[in-house]
């Protein structure tokens, strides 16, 4: 009996150095383990050396590498793609971007820009969703029509330049510029210089009109029309530069 109770308390006396020494041994493995992630983020173990920026047309690539460094200046498995998606669309002429990890050093950018389909009162462009954005000027075109009307109105003074460019599309017209005004009067400016009044009233239909006999009555004088007034309810008005 004395016998039994002794091998018993050895068998109770080496159960807690086998729980101690599978404690240690997790311990050391969770210590390799987060020496290795410490290491893989360590941005002198996997540096990002690429970085490729594809679907520019108005971004300055180099411009937007250089914006970018800070961010990227890490390592591989360090790099927040949320955070330099997030940065690049700060820019006013991206729409949308996709960021991704190309391994072992580089980064795939992605970019949708947007398509500016004319000037916007001042300085800024209009898209061709109605957005409204402020790039860097030099960064566009300056032949882009320039669309004019109060905050807030520009689909709708976007949605009369397409109806308008429709209308003289058959004459191979095209419009420099139109503008609403505050009380909602229409003018037009096309780009062989000739300007239109057009007021609020019935617009689409004096246009059409006008167009049908443009042949007739301004035919190859365009450029000696000082304006031409559609505001009259049953006809039009052509002020010539000079009287012949």
């Amino acid at each position: 009996m004395t016998l039994d109770r002794a091998r018993k308390r050895q068998v109770d006396f080496q159960v807690p150095w086998k729980q101690v020494v599978k404690t240690a041994l997790f311990l050391l493995f969770l210590a390799i383990v987060l020496f290795c992630v410490e290491k893989i983020r360590d941005m002198n173990e996997f540096p990002i050396r690429r970085v490729k920026i594809y679907g520019v047309n108005h971004l300055d690539v180099r411009e937007t590498q250089h914006m970018l460094l800070p961010f990227v200046s890490k390592g591989f498995f360090a790099v927040d793609v949320f955070d330099v998606r997030e940065q690049l669309l700060q820019i006013p002429w991206i729409s949308d971007v996709s960021v991704r990890r190309v391994w072992p050093d580089g980064v795939l950018i992605t970019v949708t820009e947007k398509h500016p389909v004319a000037r916007w009162n001042d300085d800024r462009l209009l898209g061709s969703a109605g957005e409204v954005f402020n790039p860097a000027s030099g960064s566009f075109s300056a032949d882009l029509p320039h669309l004019i009307g109060p905050e807030g109105q520009q689909m709708a003074v976007l949605q009369f330049y397409s109806k308008m460019s429709t209308l003289f599309s058959p004459l191979h017209l095209k419009i420099r510029r139109i503008e609403l005004s505050p009380y909602l009067s229409w003018e037009i400016e096309l780009t062989n210089g000739m300007k239109m009044r057009l007021g609020y009233k019935d617009v689409l239909t004096r246009v059409s009109h006008f167009v049908k006999v443009y042949p007739k009555i301004v035919g190859e004088r365009a450029g000696d029309v000082d304006y031409v007034d559609l505001r009259y309810p049953n006809g039009l008005a052509v002020r010539w530069k000079t009287v012949s």
